[in-house]
């Protein structure tokens, strides 16, 4: 399942997440996934394995 960003509607799958940190903080020094943040426009990401609790 993958993370997800509201504001930018986009996926990101969480099996390339390190791959993709890796990238990130290398080009650009950008360790916004590090805190859960999507790098692109910095939203709090949301885990769309997790349950909602009811």
């Amino acid at each position: 399942m993958p993370l997800h960003c509201p504001r930018c509607k986009k996926n990101i799958d969480k099996a390339k997440v390190d791959e993709i940190d890796a990238q990130l903080m290398s080009t650009y020094h950008n360790d916004a996934l590090r805190r859960g943040l999507c790098p692109v426009c910095m939203t709090p990401l949301i885990d769309t394995e997790k349950k909602v609790k009811e």
